[in-house]
């Protein structure tokens, strides 16, 4: 009895040690060390870019504990933006604005200087990144505040990005999926879901989006505290 007792705990051990099983990769980008965290080793893959959107980390950390995945996040200052130096200058952009070039030079610039040496410490981080996807479907995981599926209407700021969407009444529009597979649009309509289609020809902002547009993609938005909700939208993503 004492025996089986000893192997149930330590199957139970081992089975707490493979939820939190990580590998950590470590990127400098001039002064500042970026860690790319990659947790879990299989089923669908979870991508956090923003390391103040804690109720996406949090909602994905549960999924994940309980039915499995690869969780793809970044550890550097505990803000949305990444802040680095080269030579005493200053740099700063938004770790989901990097996997195109033209993405890599509007965000640096919008937050700062740009210099060639900064879009290459930029781009590094974005391929290294890249190489920890697999193929297969991604899910990023997103906290909103000022952004909703309403910007993607009709007369709205990003209403050419948007191919369709589906919003039913009464539902909170910072809650929503954007999706890059039409047969997904359908598949959360019919479930009643807010989801906004890509446009085949969105703008080039160098978002992840933008980047997997040929893959299939799904982003769940989020209000910030929503937990719950989040968690909910993760089982049907």
């Amino acid at each position: 009895m004492k025996y089986l007792l000893y192997l149930c705990l330590f199957f139970i051990s081992s089975l707490l040690y493979a939820e939190i099983r990580s590998e950590i990769h470590t990127i400098k980008l001039g002064d500042t060390p970026v860690q790319i965290v990659r947790e879990g080793e299989s089923g669908n893959t979870f991508v956090h870019l923003h390391e103040n959107e804690r109720t996406a980390l949090k909602a994905a950390e549960r999924f994940i504990a309980q039915q499995g995945g690869t969780l793809i996040t970044l550890r550097h200052s505990g803000q949305r933006n990444i802040v680095f130096r080269i030579n005493k200058v200053t740099y700063q952009f938004d770790p989901n604005r990097i996997f195109t070039d033209q993405g890599i030079k509007k965000t640096l610039r919008q937050y700062g200087p740009y210099s060639g040496a900064a879009h290459r410490e930029v781009k590094r981080l974005a391929q290294g990144i890249i190489r920890l996807i697999p193929p297969g479907k991604v899910i990023a995981v997103h906290n909103n505040k000022g952004y909703s599926m309403t910007d993607y209407f009709p007369g709205h700021p990003l209403a050419r990005d948007a191919k369709a969407w589906h919003h039913p009444p009464g539902t909170n529009t910072r809650n929503f999926y954007f999706v890059t597979r039409y047969q997904e649009y359908l598949r959360l309509k019919k479930l009643k879901y807010n989801v906004v289609l890509q446009a085949d020809h969105a703008q080039n902002d160098g978002s992840l989006s933008y980047y997997l547009a040929g893959n299939n993609y799904i982003n769940i938005e989020s209000a910030h505290g929503q937990l719950d909700a989040q968690f909910k939208m993760l089982n049907h993503a």
